[in-house]
């Protein structure tokens, strides 16, 4: 059997696995048609360690246990303000471990944040062995341009305690580069906008015919999709304080409640210009009184609350062209990557940057994926057999029937209905 390399974007959010053969690239799907990985791990009362969307869903009822967003913190010291930050706004809890890094505590257990990504990818090489029906032992792992050599390697190791021979660790900006097929083309410059759900990078990559230089890059270890929810769930607090006379941000459970409505929110507001929702028993008042939060906004007031933050992302663009000693008008495509890239105000604020609209041909939540995927193909080549154009024969996903689908939708209401009412996470994501 041919042998056939995974391409993996661990993301700080959420992770997509995609395969390749010559022209053909296709997305990990699972359960009911999605192809996003939530890079979450829950670890329940019962010893059940959860990963991906059913552990997501525990962040509204065991926030403490729940571990999300680690791969801004991979590599770091504990004492860097990085970790300062983090410790600030995580519900679950960060110690110092002997060596001076950064552990996860859980009840009695501490685990590191390498054996956090680890358990991830285990779920992804999973999902990924289900619809392939084909063992799965390679991977190329994505990772920002910016990580350094110890981050790198952490990320390699996770892949290792995974279960999985990582064939490379690829620049996600290159990724990006390789999914449009900018490979082909000589003398170009690209810059790619990569805001994802828990960071901000901007790459400036050089091409000449398949060689790609980053001759620049910047970023922002907290902007990012879940600081844009941070803020609207400040709004929203400060609504119920002032309807009830009750501060949810003194309560971590609660305002990790805030956070994921804030977070749909968020998403309506991509697609609408206008989001209501009700936050059913966010607490409970005198006599037991159910405390219920109405919350709307428009899409104007959204943007006037997270445009100071969008703001940083072109501080650290001028930074990535000084360096680069290049002027805007010397970029020639720019490339959005990642799922908060879907903000209409971030799209605009882009284009009048660079002052070119910028390419969002390939789902921005899936362009790395797709990248690696394609990269790991070429790679596959010097894995085993020499490799040809549709050497596998077509990649031959097990097609997920009717019942597939009736199924994963039945558990996910099921699972609603242990959790509080409410609009949770992110609605579907509409077309790029």
């Amino acid at each position: 059997m041919d042998r056939l390399v995974l391409g993996i974007d661990l993301g700080t959010t959420n992770s997509v696995a995609a395969v390749a053969d010559g022209g053909q690239v296709q997305v990990i799907s699972h359960g009911d048609d999605q192809h996003l990985i939530p890079s979450v791990v829950s670890f329940h009362p019962d010893g059940t360690v959860l990963v991906g969307e059913e552990a997501r869903e525990r962040r509204l009822i065991d926030a403490a246990h729940t571990i999300y967003s680690v791969k801004r913190l991979i590599g770091r010291p504990f004492l860097s303000e990085e970790v300062r930050n983090a410790q600030q706004r995580f519900a679950f809890e960060l110690v110092q471990s002997a060596s001076g890094g950064v552990v996860v505590k859980v009840r009695q257990d501490t685990y590191t944040l390498t054996e956090i990504s680890a358990l991830v990818l285990r779920e992804i090489r999973r999902v990924a062995e289900d619809r392939l029906g084909r063992p799965i032992t390679d991977a190329v792992v994505t990772v920002p341009a910016n990580f350094n050599e110890l981050q790198r390697s952490a990320t390699k190791a996770a892949g290792q305690v995974a279960g999985l021979s990582i064939a490379r660790i690829l620049n996600e900006p290159t990724a990006a580069a390789l999914a449009y097929g900018m490979g082909d083309r000589r003398g170009s410059r690209v810059a790619v906008y990569d805001l994802g759900g828990g960071t901000f990078d901007l790459s400036i990559l050089e091409l000449e015919d398949d060689v790609f230089e980053v001759v620049a890059t910047g970023g922002d270890s907290f902007l990012g999709g879940d600081d844009l929810d941070v803020v609207l769930a400040e709004r929203m607090a400060e609504e119920c304080l002032k309807l009830h006379r009750w501060d949810p941000r003194s309560d971590s459970q609660a305002f990790e409640r805030l956070r994921a409505a804030a977070e749909w929110s968020k998403c309506e507001l991509s697609s609408e210009h206008h989001a209501q929702l009700v936050m059913e028993e966010l607490t409970f008042g005198d006599g037991g009184k159910s405390l219920d939060l109405p919350f709307q906004i428009e899409r104007a007031e959204f943007e006037q609350l997270i445009r100071p933050l969008l703001d940083r992302s072109f501080r650290v663009c001028d930074k990535a062209l000084e360096e680069a000693e290049l002027s805007v008008g010397e970029i020639d495509e720019v490339i959005l990557v990642g799922g908060s890239t879907r903000v209409p105000l971030v799209r605009r604020m882009v284009e009048e940057y660079f002052g070119a609209r910028p390419r969002i041909d390939i789902d921005p939540d899936l362009v790395v994926a797709q990248g690696a995927a394609i990269h790991g193909y070429a790679l596959s080549g010097k894995l085993g057999a020499p490799r040809t154009k549709g050497a596998l024969g077509g990649i031959n996903l097990r097609k997920l029937s009717a019942k597939d689908r009736g199924d994963a939708r039945n558990r996910r209401e099921e699972r609603a209905r242990e959790l509080p009412a409410q609009p949770a996470f992110a609605p579907r994501p509409p077309p790029p």
